[in-house]
């Protein structure tokens, strides 16, 4: 009995090889072509990352030997007050990722009605996501200054502000201030796949709903919406990665205070790894971050793909 299971498991195996030789044969110069980028995402992306989570396991200091630690790099985390305040600071300023997916779409809808002048107006939209996001925040630094900001002197001379407002001393008003610097810095990336999308509509579809009497918003519903779904899941699932780690900005504009209130995770993994170089901590927090953003991403996917079943159902 046992010689008979063995033989059909040798069986199986061999014409499972030979199965896979014959693929390798055939499709040879496609894997040969997909080398470079496994190679990539081995040794630059995933050993990488392995090893972090080996070192988040260990006080790993940058000259010394490593301690194996085990899981109180996370229990130190989970019990201190200031990681949660980043986590808060974090959730606040990922809104803006809602923020740049309404400026992203209402900006390509907008253009798509342009029939003259789209490729200025697209230039225009461009401008400050073709700029260092140190350059931008520099220039809102300036427009947003209490005493010299011309916003600033604008409301103060207008009569709506009676004193200037110190905005980098309040928790609350720097990480807003940080959530809408970022919200117009980041949308444009949104706005360039939003648009791709919208050209490939065919115009037919919108001349159908106008002779049947579609309004404006029935035709965005109808016509433009269920052509963006793929559009929208790229978008949202690149900016929720994308605003999690952003850390020049943010630590250029208020480092990270008052206190910690503007201290994202991203800022915090800085100073653990720059600061005080504990390595360990340092990658405990980037593997927080990486289930965050994993986690979101699931979670949008997941509720994007439901709602689409319910309303094809």
């Amino acid at each position: 009995m046992f010689a008979r299971i063995q033989k059909g498991l040798s069986t199986n195996l061999g014409h499972r090889y030979e199965r896979v030789i014959a693929v390798l044969k055939e499709h040879w110069f496609t894997y040969l072509l997909f080398l470079p980028t496994l190679l990539y995402l081995v040794f630059i992306v995933w050993a990488p990352f392995i090893r972090g989570i080996w070192m988040s396991l260990h006080i790993w200091p940058a000259f010394g030997v490593p301690e194996w630690d085990g899981i109180q790099n996370y229990t130190y985390l989970l019990g201190w007050d200031p990681f949660f305040t980043s986590v808060r600071a974090t959730a606040i300023y990922m809104t803006m990722t809602i923020l740049q997916l309404i400026l992203a779409l209402g900006a390509s809808l907008a253009a798509r009605n342009l029939s003259r002048f789209d490729n200025i107006v697209d230039g225009i939209f461009l401008i400050p996501y073709t700029m260092p996001p140190v350059v931008t925040g520099t220039v809102w630094l300036y427009i947003l200054h209490p005493n010299s900001g011309p916003l600033m002197g604008w409301l103060l001379d207008s009569g709506i502000l009676s004193e200037p407002i110190f905005w980098r001393t309040d928790g609350t008003l720097s990480i807003s201030v940080l959530t809408l610097v970022g919200a117009w810095t980041f949308w444009q990336l949104g706005y360039l796949i939003f648009a791709a999308s919208i050209s490939g509509i065919p115009d037919e579809h919108y001349e159908t709903a106008r002779v049947y009497g579609a309004s404006r918003i029935q035709q965005f519903l109808k016509v433009t919406m269920p052509h963006l779904k793929g559009a929208f899941i790229i978008v949202v699932s690149l900016r929720i990665v994308r605003n999690l780690i952003k850390v020049s900005q943010p630590l250029q504009m208020t480092q990270g205070g008052p206190g910690f209130d503007t201290s994202v995770l991203g800022i915090l993994l800085y100073r653990f790894t720059l600061n005080q170089r504990a390595y360990g901590l340092a990658f405990a927090v980037g593997f927080i971050m990486f289930l965050l953003a994993i986690g979101a991403t699931f979670l949008f996917i997941r509720e994007f793909r439901r709602g689409q079943m319910e309303a094809s159902a």
